[in-house]
């Protein structure tokens, strides 16, 4: 689940953007597990809201509507070519940057890609030497992937029969903020790991929704910031996502905001736009402003 995927808009209700709460959500928050949100902002397309306990940032349509995720992301071929277009080489680099940091952990070299999309990162890890396999919901994208010989399960990562405390890694590149069960899914992760092998995933930054002032701050949330924020469920900071981290069973843990300028993506099916999201990710990046992050969990 990558920022190819086309997601479903769910029609917001005039009380959702109250500001005296949401009385019909159904989803809970991942980090505290209550059901208590109020309106936080619009960014883009998205109502956001914010978890009243935690902090926590979630897209209202979301929160109010738990659609089955696999009724949420679906991928054609044109999507496809968008992404080699623009998204496949900010990815590859990433990948060449990361790959190397997995190698401490590497002991039955048994390596699992949660939503491995067109499969490119579980052919980098196998040429490295990892017996890696991955699970995506996507027909065509597992198609694509099989085509390039990877090995790849169709089904939720809940659904798929893996046999326990049998992996070295598991990753997942910008697919945890995609997830409506969050907390399941770490679960989960913590059951496959051996003893001393990690969880390892990127998402977005969430400090950069923060309300600052300023022109090029506005338009680094509402016209760059790294994907369509309208697509991501809940909006996480190291902080908060550390905490998720260490409700488990997961006892180091380690956060990395690096990134370098090759692993931005500059996206937009119109000349200009892509222009401007050029200049505002620049200017952005020159000033260090967040943008995404890596969490490292190591299973005790």
């Amino acid at each position: 689940m990558n920022s190819q995927h086309v997601v479903r808009e769910v029609a917001l209700t005039e009380t959702s953007t109250a500001s005296t709460g949401l009385p019909t959500c159904v989803l809970a928050c991942p980090i505290c597990n209550t059901k208590n949100w109020h309106y936080a902002q619009n960014v883009r397309r998205a109502t956001l809201s914010q978890c009243t306990n935690c902090g926590l940032l979630a897209t209202t349509s979301f929160l109010q509507s738990h659609l089955d995720i696999e009724e949420l992301y679906d991928v054609t071929p044109q999507n496809y070519e968008e992404y080699r277009k623009y998204y496949l080489g900010s990815r590859l680099a990433f990948y060449k940057r990361i790959l190397p940091k997995l190698s401490p952990f590497f002991k039955t070299a048994r390596l699992l890609e949660i939503g491995s999309g067109y499969g490119y990162f579980l052919g980098m890890a196998s040429r490295a030497g990892w017996d890696a396999e991955g699970v995506e919901i996507s027909k065509y994208a597992c198609e694509v992937a099989r085509s390039r010989g990877c090995k790849v399960h169709q089904k939720d990562l809940l659904a798929v029969d893996l046999p326990l405390e049998s992996h070295d890694v598991v990753v997942m590149w910008d697919v945890i903020e995609h997830l409506t069960d969050v907390e399941k899914i770490v679960e989960r992760c913590v059951a496959l790991l051996r003893p001393g092998g990690a969880l390892v995933a990127r998402t977005p930054d969430a400090r950069a929704l923060q309300y600052t002032k300023g022109f090029f701050r506005a338009a680094y949330r509402h016209l760059a910031y790294p994907a369509n924020t309208a697509e991501h469920i809940f909006h996480f900071t190291p902080e908060r996502l550390s905490r998720l981290m260490a409700r488990n069973e997961f006892q180091e843990i380690n956060i990395d905001t690096s990134d370098k300028w090759e692993e931005r993506p500059v996206s937009g099916r119109n000349r200009f736009v892509r222009i401007g999201r050029y200049l505002i990710l620049r200017h952005a990046y020159i000033k260090r402003w967040p943008y995404e992050f890596v969490v490292t969990a190591v299973k005790g």
